[in-house]
């Protein structure tokens, strides 16, 4: 978990995989921003120019208010509350959508497309990466980094996308076009990971729906198939 120490914050690797995919310079937004750490962060490194910080809960913004007062940084950020990005009250270069899961991402893209214009979006969804990459490339966004980060005995996936065309293979949307150009340390671990949740969920699919048995066959055959990949 982040923690601040002596007024520094200090984010964990989740966080800290969401923060590098950050531009310099940036009109940063945390949508979703909780306890308020990464803006936080942000900005005592002085890596973005100001931030917007958002959430549809009143009590998690207070958290984030009460945060950015222990730090002296009250005057440093605006607070908001709205549904996604509803809540901004001004551009942004770059906003952070992270800790949720997909379709709440996926929501708040479609509702939010025209307020984030041609904002970068870093999103970390907690389940169904692959569907948030489809959809990413359906609505007009291309990925232009991934990361993945590991914290708590749990792994996380890290996407970076900017508006522009695209089109993933069947393989790239599962485990990631970026993650698989990159010979990333974690790969391999997440990639087990991944298989053995896999292989589980076939043990008890088989018998009962044989078509998703063959979905689950093909999904293991695509993660063996990646890290060979990588691993070249």
């Amino acid at each position: 978990m982040p923690i601040y120490n002596q007024n520094a914050v200090v984010l964990d690797a989740r966080l800290r995989a969401i923060a590098d995919c950050v531009p310099n310079g940036a009109r940063f937004a945390d949508i979703g921003c909780d306890h308020g750490y990464l803006s936080a962060w942000l900005l005592q490194q002085k890596r973005v120019v100001n931030c917007q910080l958002c959430d549809i809960s009143e009590l998690s913004l207070k958290k984030a208010r009460e945060l950015f007062h222990v730090l002296g940084m009250d005057t440093h950020a605006t607070f908001h509350v709205g549904d996604g990005a509803e809540a901004l009250i001004s551009p942004v270069d770059c906003a952070a959508i992270a800790g949720m899961g997909s379709t709440t991402i996926m929501h708040i893209i479609s509702e939010g497309r025209e307020l984030f214009g041609k904002a970068r979006l870093v999103l970390q969804p907690n389940v169904d990466v692959s569907d948030l990459r489809a959809f990413l490339a359906k609505v007009g966004y291309c990925i232009v980094d991934e990361k993945l980060a590991r914290t708590a005995n749990r792994h996380y996936v890290v996407i970076a996308v900017e508006p522009g065309d695209a089109d993933y293979s069947p393989m790239e949307l599962l485990c990631g076009p970026i993650l698989l150009k990159k010979r990333d340390p974690l790969f391999r671990n997440f990639a087990d990971y991944r298989i053995r949740i896999a292989k589980k969920a076939l043990r008890g699919a088989q018998g009962a729906d044989s078509s998703h048995a063959e979905e689950l066959r093909e999904e293991i055959r695509m993660w063996e198939d990646a890290v060979k990949t990588v691993e070249q």
